[in-house]
This record gives structure tokens, sequence and C-alpha cells, in this order.
């Protein structure tokens, strides 16, 4: 068979013939025997099998002709490599064998921690958040809220050099400035036919309201967030009005609608420690109480100190409460 007919074998026939072809047999002289793989099996590395269900699990479901014969020769060829490399590593690496171990187990335990861990949480925890709880949280935490930059919100309208409505204009802005209500400014806009970028809604970095405008951008423009009227800037084919509704200013406290979901995220993260430090608690007392824990080194055992910790001083020693029964004269009689 010609090596272009050789490509085109679909992937089953071509797995079929190197199953066949590594299959071992018995050795010649008959006294002894060869281990005997079955048909499934593909390559046999160092002991190591790489079977036939191996190969097409990992294979790209719907690949075939060249795409599965490239997937095969690749995916064979880093498969005898790896068996290759963890071979010589436990020939040149010897001292790293057992840290690896350790390693793998040490992520294996922390896999079982972590699921334990969501076990309690999502079948505890308290999903809902109230805008009080949002509110108290806060203000009684407003100092975490600083903002690291200015944030604004405003209206840019863009009009033509030759505008000839612009006392109308400015009017309306500087409305729309002191009432926050930009609805009539916008109406005016849109009888005018004219260009706007409404920002009055949502809080938006001062940077990107910048980015609306003419501006350099090497230049500082914090100056503008003190003017409290209509302002403009001009380009080479147009004049841009603008006002800011609402101002926070780098330093102060984040306005409460932009860290309403930090909040919320934070309130989350607060409400899953505790019940993971409650059941943690729970498992240390359960524990010393019932005398899983001993520590056999004294100062080992003052220093965790976990009887006070966990609150349970006098109940591991504690004595077995005697009961005394109080008898009638008259049951004494009747005996």
């Amino acid at each position: 068979m010609n090596m272009n007919k050789l490509r085109h074998l679909s992937l089953v026939g071509l797995l079929f013939i190197v199953a066949c072809a590594a299959t071992p047999t018995e050795a010649d002289n008959g006294t002894s025997e060869e281990v005997v793989y079955d048909a499934n099996t593909l390559v046999v590395v160092n002991d190591v099998v790489l079977t036939r269900d191996d190969l097409l699990r990992d294979m790209p479901k719907g690949w075939t002709g060249e795409d599965s014969l490239t997937f095969a020769k690749m995916y064979v060829d880093n498969w005898v490599l790896k068996q290759l490399k963890i071979e010589r590593a436990t020939t040149v690496l010897p001292s790293y064998e057992d840290y690896i171990d350790r390693l793998v187990e040490d992520y294996r335990q922390s896999l079982i921690m972590r699921q334990l861990d969501q076990y309690y949480v999502d079948n505890d925890i308290d999903h809902d958040v109230t805008e009080q709880q949002i509110v108290s949280y806060y203000r009684a935490n407003s100092a975490q809220f600083k903002l690291n930059h200015h944030i604004v919100k405003g209206i840019i309208i863009k009009v033509p050099k030759n505008f000839k409505n612009t006392k109308s204009l400015t009017t309306a802005l500087d409305a729309a400035r002191k009432t926050k209500d930009v609805s009539e400014v916008m109406a005016l806009a849109e009888k005018l036919s004219l260009d706007v970028t409404d920002k009055s809604a949502k809080w938006e970095s001062y940077n990107d309201f910048l980015g609306y405008l003419p501006t350099v951008r090497t230049k500082n423009y914090d100056y503008l967030l003190s003017k409290t009227t209509a302002q403009n800037m001009s380009s080479d084919d147009a004049i841009f009005y603008f006002i800011f509704i609402d101002v926070a200013r780098k330093g102060t406290t984040s306005p409460l609608e932009v860290v309403m979901d930090d909040i919320k995220r934070l309130l989350y993260a607060e409400r899953r420690a505790e019940i993971i430090n409650s059941y943690e608690y729970d498992l240390r007392r359960d524990a010393m109480s019932d005398n899983r824990i001993t520590f056999y080194d004294d100062d080992l055992e003052r220093l965790m100190d976990y009887q006070k910790r966990l609150e349970i001083v006098g109940e591991l020693d504690e004595e077995p409460e005697i009961v005394v029964e109080t008898i009638e004269e008259g049951e004494i009689d009747n005996e």
C-alpha cells in the first residue's frame, strides 16, 4: 500500500492494525510466556498501557479522516514522551518523588476540604441581602470605599459651529444641572436634531467622560469639575456643550450605588466565613469532648489551648452525676 493510501485509512482501521501488531505472543521455546495484552492495547511503555479506549475517549467528537489521524499521531507521541519523562525523572530526580507525592496528597485533601466547606455553605447560607443590610454595611465601613479616581454623571450635546440656539441650550443645561433632571434638555436636543451623549443615569469614570470631548490626552482637566454652569469645548467642525449632574472626587467615599454589588459580595463572603468557622468550631469541640484528639507534648497542648478556646473546660473530666432519690415515709412502711 502506498503512502498516499495509508494517510487516508480510517482511524478505526489504523488502530486495529496497531493493536494487532502490538500484541505480544508466547516465546518460541515455549518455556516462558510474555505478557499478553488484549486487542484494546495500542502502546506499552515501561509496562504502562495506552488503550484504544483512552485514545478514542480523548479524541474530539466528530473528527474523522486526516484530522483524526493527525490527532492520533500527536496524542500517542505525547503519551509516549510523558511515560519516558516520568521514568527518567525517577532516576534523575529520586529525591523529588516523595516531595511530589506529598504535593499531590496535599492537593487531594485540599479539594476534599473545599468540597466539605461548600457543602455546609450550600446548606446553610442565606442568599437574600436586603437593602437595609447593604446600607448598614456601607455606613459602618465607609472608610473602605474611598474612590481612587474621579467619577461623574453628566450629559454632552454636540452642535455644529453655526448653531444659533446657544442661549436656549445653555439655559436648559443649567436647569438640568440644578434639578438633576435631563428630560427637558433631552427633549430640546431631539427637537433640534442634536447629537447627545447621555451619561446622567449612571456613574462614569471622569477619564471616560472626557473621552467624548475634544480633549488632549496629556492635559489635566480636573478644574472643569468645579464649574456649576454649562461648559463647552470646540473641535474643528463642532462645539460640545456639557454639564456635570453629579461629581464624586478621588479620595472621597464612593456613592452607594457604585459599590452596592461589592457590598453584596462582601456580605456573602462574611456569611460564608461564619458558616465555615462555626462548623469547624463544632468539629474541634466534638473531637475534644470525645477524646479523639490527644496531645503527646505538654508544651504543644498548652500552646494550642483547645479546652479554653473551645470552652469545654471541666467537660472532659466531669464526674458522673449522683442521683439521690427521696423516699417518703409511707413507702418505707409499705415495704
